[in-house]
């Protein structure tokens, strides 16, 4: 059974116009939208998420560095995968930024080809995790109890509180009553 390509936006940030200029051309061929920045400086003033995203992510630039911006990421968007790119890989770099979270660590010059797969395959994690949060925040308006929730979707109940953690950072609410408020006026003014 083949799955539909994801659908989503692609942003690059790395300070080689070249790489840039290709990125877009590759990303473009195949439909998704693109964002891209020549420096992580202007990518964290401008850059907002709308929907599904992932980040390609030079690790070495001038003045803020791949890790910099990953480090930004991580607390301001922490759902949006982030692909680091690097023409200077080493085992200890790739394992770090693996361990900080980043969705994959390809080196330069990489196949195109996986390479958009592994884009597709951050925009399709993102659209799930996405769902998966949407599935969990409608048990804990009803009142379920994460494990309740964890059966009744068949996941386990790491993976909700996982997701309710999320749903709470994302609201900026700090109690199930004020996210359930919160999501009770919000529907009520639709």
């Amino acid at each position: 059974m083949r799955t539909l390509a994801p659908t989503g936006s692609v942003c690059i940030v790395d300070d080689d116009e070249q790489v840039r200029r290709f990125l877009v051309e590759v990303f473009t061929s195949v439909g998704l939208k693109i964002d891209a920045f020549a420096c992580g400086e202007h990518f964290i003033r401008e850059w907002r998420p709308a929907g599904a995203a992932c980040v390609l992510l030079d690790l070495r630039m001038p003045r803020l560095t791949g890790s910099e911006v990953h480090d930004w990421l991580r607390a301001e968007h922490p759902e949006v995968p982030v692909i680091f790119l690097t023409g200077f890989a080493d085992v200890p770099t790739a394992v770090s930024a693996m361990r900080l979270g980043a969705f994959d660590f390809l080196e330069k010059p990489f196949n195109t080809q996986h390479l958009i797969e592994r884009a597709q395959d951050a925009l399709r994690a993102f659209a799930q995790r996405a769902s998966g949060e949407r599935e969990v925040l409608d048990g804990i308006v009803a009142g379920r109890r994460n494990k309740t929730i964890a059966s009744e979707l068949g996941i386990s109940e790491r993976t909700v509180e996982t997701h309710r953690a999320n749903i709470m950072q994302k609201s900026s609410t700090h109690s199930v009553a004020e996210l359930v408020a919160l999501v009770l006026a919000r529907s009520s003014a639709h």
